[in-house]
């Protein structure tokens, strides 16, 4: 496997919010809540020095390890977080934050690794490689 991306992003993960939608001159409109937003592109402008220099081709493993701040009223003993956000929705707005950038396309995506924890420094760790 060749290593196409690693990157530690620094930030409070946000999952991917469902699309909202609104009518414009009568034609419907979608677009992601802002929360989501904003996150895709904390992920895409800390990954933009790592990047290649055109989007991969080909099929790519992905890992993803998220750390989430412990809140007050988790106990030190319990290590893994249980409650939202849900770890899909996590995943769903790194890739794509990544699609374009990264890899073409996230169907290139055949295996996948993630995980969620608590830590200090919230964030996510991205690795990509192509098989």
């Amino acid at each position: 496997m060749t290593e196409v991306l690693h990157v530690h992003v620094f930030g409070l993960p946000v999952a991917q919010g469902r699309p909202r939608a609104f009518k414009m001159k009568g034609h419907i409109r979608m677009y992601d809540p802002d929360t989501s937003k904003d996150w895709k592109r904390t992920v895409l402008a800390q990954a933009l020095e790592h990047k290649p220099p055109a989007p991969v081709e080909g099929p790519l493993a992905m890992t993803l390890s998220f750390e989430l701040l412990r809140p007050k009223s988790a106990p030190k003993r319990v290590q893994y977080p249980t409650h939202k956000p849900d770890l899909s929705n996590l995943l769903k707005a790194i890739e794509d934050a990544l699609t374009g950038v990264v890899y073409r396309d996230d169907s290139q995506i055949v295996s996948l690794t993630v995980t969620k924890r608590f830590g200090l420094a919230p964030g996510v760790e991205v690795r990509v490689e192509a098989l």
